[in-house]
């Protein structure tokens, strides 16, 4: 009977994990009929505060749509029925918020926004990294079944006064599609919980040589250090130790600033290989210390000379190959 139990709880299991993953948000293709292709275009007028620790930035754009009143229902403004999904706060500048009717009897909206937008930085090859700037704006209460965005590529730029100091800036991207919600919110008709979704995407390159060096300067001064070990004989013991815990405060002064710059990440990132590196070769540098007093107390100088010209000389070309190959995986 207890096997049957056991058995019984691991299939409602495995059959509530498959629930969950079949229950989740997702991009798909939405095939219905008879859809209103809503024209869609943004001017990124101004792009700045990157925070990188807090993951979000600002950004301030025109945004514009083209419709057919009569097919929609009497108060769609298009500013109106729009979230920016991704935004922490956005509002509309009342003052730059425009409509104009064309002569074919089409509605032009124009209006002007400010957002805070969440962005989960990629920063495993900081500071020689790419990011994808990017703003998620859907539909609200028109869903997938009425309505379809169509990106203005022709129309859709950056400003050319735009610039963000120490970054690259890429063509501008727009990518139109449904999302489809894990709920249908309780709306029993329509596409039940699939809205229109469209993905302004600004790609951004850092200039990172400089920061390179400023960032992990501590650590490179490490490294320096425990490369001058071999220059003090097993009669400096003291003298070795003192560059030794010179060399271990520099790493753990540089890691705290790197991780007051940097968010948290599961992945292995550049910082992170050039801090173990770091912390490596001091253990290294303490180790071989102890090994070569150890070694010349038995009396076995030549042995004691040799494990430390060994170390020294794997220390110095190592460590910098460890980084310039983390370097050179980075993608630019």
């Amino acid at each position: 009977m207890r096997i049957h139990t056991h058995i019984i709880g691991k299939f409602i299991a495995c059959v509530l994990l498959l629930l969950a993953f079949a229950a989740r948000a997702e991009e798909i293709v939405y095939e219905g009929k008879n859809r209103i292709e809503i024209p869609v275009g943004v001017y990124v007028t101004s792009l700045y505060a990157l925070d990188i620790p807090d993951k979000k930035f600002t950004i301030s754009a025109w945004i514009w749509s083209t419709y057919d009143p009569k097919l929609l229902p009497e108060d769609y403004k298009f500013y109106n029925k729009i979230e920016i999904t991704n935004a922490r706060s956005w509002s509309i500048i009342d003052t730059e918020n425009f409509t104009i009717q064309n002569d074919d009897g089409t509605i032009h909206t124009m209006t002007k926004f400010v957002a805070d937008i969440n962005q989960d930085w990629d920063i495993k090859y900081f500071p020689f990294d790419q990011q994808n700037v990017t703003i998620n704006i859907e539909s609200v209460e028109l869903d997938s079944a009425k309505i379809k965005f169509v990106p203005d590529m022709k129309n859709s730029l950056l400003s050319d006064n735009l610039t963000l100091s120490g970054w690259s800036l890429m063509p501008i991207e727009i990518r139109a599609f449904d999302y489809k919600y894990p709920t249908n919110f309780g709306i029993q008709s329509g596409a039940k919980g699939i809205y229109p979704r469209m993905s302004i995407v600004i790609p951004i390159e850092r200039h990172g040589n400089r920061i390179f060096w400023t960032y992990f300067l501590g650590f490179f001064v490490a490294y320096v250090i425990i490369s001058l070990l071999y220059f003090f004989n097993e009669t400096m013991f003291e003298s070795r130790v003192g560059l030794i815990m010179s060399a271990l405060f520099a790493c753990v002064g540089n890691k705290y600033t790197v991780d007051l710059s940097l968010p948290s990440t599961d992945v292995f990132t550049l910082s992170d290989l050039i801090q173990v590196a770091s912390f490596v070769i001091v253990g290294i540098g303490l180790f071989s210390s102890v090994m070569v007093v150890l070694l010349t107390k038995k009396g076995l100088q030549q042995l004691a000379y040799r494990i430390d010209l060994v170390v020294t000389w794997a220390v110095i070309i190592a460590y910098p190959s460890v980084i310039y190959y983390g370097v050179l995986m980075a993608p630019q």
